[in-house]
């Protein structure tokens, strides 16, 4: 494992030229002074996304330690001068304040999951398969309950084959962007939603490949994860309980993956046995 880097990060770079804004409307993507394109998610542009920068980083450092495909997260401080001087983050619906934000690379050459919607690839033609059971696995490890075809990201290479990114984190955990200690308890044993992507996911892989992965989570160190959550930036506000609330989410979700990935196993096999069905009686009465 990965030890977490604890320096004060947003310090070595700054932002020099805004470039553009994706979807949704709260995300952009901004050229920084080590030369590399950033897509920055703002901390607090509405109460009702309250936490999903810190939902943001704290996955994508549990993503690093895993070596996953995370587009991985840091924090960088925008300074005011740059708002200001920035005509499309002078929002009437949102906030863009200055401070520490969530910033990660941009990559380009890419695309959502969703484009391919009506052609999903085959295993044989993404680089790293592996990594297919490897999000699902750690979906339900964070409670990441939006792996819809858009929260997962194309790379095209020049071999004509693709590399999987997984991205858009904001919505982990019981409570997503709201989360609390109650919500973290309350909603802790609630199944993650149908996603097509998972059924893409079920309908390539072996459900022996998923095993693995699910050891390599419950293998993580509590210490690891501790550091993780220690190192969200004090500018964030997470307060002392809620930092001690998602821990011990944490360390008791990684215990459950067993049964939680057996169960996402049993539903998705059914629902490929139910559609096998209606296929062959659509046919059946096409003849």
């Amino acid at each position: 494992m990965e030890e977490i880097e604890t320096e004060n990060v947003g310090q070595a770079k700054y932002p020099v030229k805004f470039l553009q804004t994706l979807s949704g409307g709260t995300a952009h993507v901004i050229l920084f002074s080590d030369g590399k394109k950033y897509v920055v998610k703002w901390n607090g542009t509405e109460t009702r996304r309250a936490k999903e920068v810190i939902n943001e980083y704290v996955v994508s450092k549990l993503g690093t330690l895993l070596s996953l495909p995370v587009v991985p997260f840091e924090s960088v401080y925008i300074p005011d001068e740059f708002i200001a001087n920035t005509p499309e983050l002078h929002s009437t619906r949102y906030q863009f304040n200055p401070g520490l934000q969530s910033a990660c690379p941009f990559i380009e050459n890419s695309f959502i999951l969703k484009e391919l919607n009506n052609n999903l690839p085959s295993k044989m033609e993404i680089k790293n398969p592996d990594m297919i059971a490897a999000m699902v696995v750690f979906d339900h490890w964070v409670f990441n309950y939006d792996r819809t075809l858009r929260n997962v990201l194309m790379e095209r290479l020049s071999e004509g084959n693709y590399y999987l990114h997984m991205i858009d984190h904001g919505k982990c955990f019981p409570g997503g962007y709201t989360w609390s200690p109650q919500t973290l308890i309350k909603k802790r044993n609630k199944k993650l939603s149908y996603r097509d992507t998972y059924q893409w996911a079920f309908s390539i892989l072996n459900p022996e490949e998923y095993t693995t992965f699910i050891d390599k989570i419950v293998s993580v160190p509590n210490e690891l994860i501790l550091e993780v959550i220690q190192s969200i930036p004090e500018e964030w506000q997470v307060t002392l309980e809620e930092r001690e609330a998602l821990y011990h989410f944490l360390v008791e979700q990684k215990d459950q993956l067993p049964n939680l990935i057996s169960q996402f196993i049993t539903r998705y096999d059914s629902n490929n046995t139910k559609k096998k069905k209606r296929k062959k009686s659509k046919k059946k009465k096409n003849n």
